[in-house]
């Protein structure tokens, strides 16, 4: 006759084998605090980014590293000519560094004391102008010809198809991961006409 197999519980072979029971708790300790971890680096705002808003609602966020530039373009409602303002994060307040324009128009050209001047082809361009805008800029969208634009090293947020007349507020933070796996690139959708 065979004698029926022993079974023996995890408990029974670690009651025999002290250091086993060491191990498998151990491991068991160190997966859970991984695994914590992973969760936490998902949750916890860690990566600096640009959020945009729209009348207080929010859009989307664009990663950005402190220190590199976004430009925010438009076309001039007077002269009609294009213009570009580069802006930098630096120690989370956001910094006008230089301006890129086909002529002086309204409100536009060199002040004396900030920055440089200088031709670039066709445009005239200001640099190393150094103008802290505060924690925040809004933009109040203009038409469709005025032709807002938000870019990013690795994006491009097309504004004025479909927000002119709205705020739309862009500000410096630090999102999560999940934020920036879902909100990259937030392009925003046109309202359907109502009948």
């Amino acid at each position: 006759m065979v004698a029926p197999t022993e079974h023996r519980s995890v408990d029974a072979v670690n009651a025999r084998c002290p250091r086993s029971a060491v191990l498998h708790s151990a491991a068991f300790w160190i997966a859970g605090v991984l695994f914590v971890a992973g969760v936490a680096a998902t949750l916890v705002p860690l990566w600096p980014a640009l959020r945009l808003s729209v009348d207080g609602d929010r859009l989307g966020h664009l990663p950005l590293a402190e220190g590199e530039p976004f430009t925010l373009s438009y076309v001039h409602s007077i002269d009609r000519l294009p213009i570009e303002e580069n802006i930098e994060v630096r120690d989370g307040t956001l910094v006008v560094d230089s301006t890129r324009l086909r002529q002086f128009g309204a409100g536009m050209g060199h002040r004396p004391g900030e920055g440089t001047g200088r031709a670039d082809g066709e445009w005239w361009v200001i640099e190393d102008m150094d103008r802290d805008i505060g924690s925040e800029v809004a933009i109040r969208v203009g038409a469709p010809s005025i032709d807002h634009r938000l870019r990013t090293p690795d994006a491009q947020v097309r504004l004025s198809p479909c927000l002119a007349t709205r705020r739309v507020v862009v500000e410096p933070v630090r999102a999560t991961t999940l934020q920036l796996l879902f909100d990259t690139e937030p392009q925003p959708e046109c309202e359907a006409p109502s009948d």
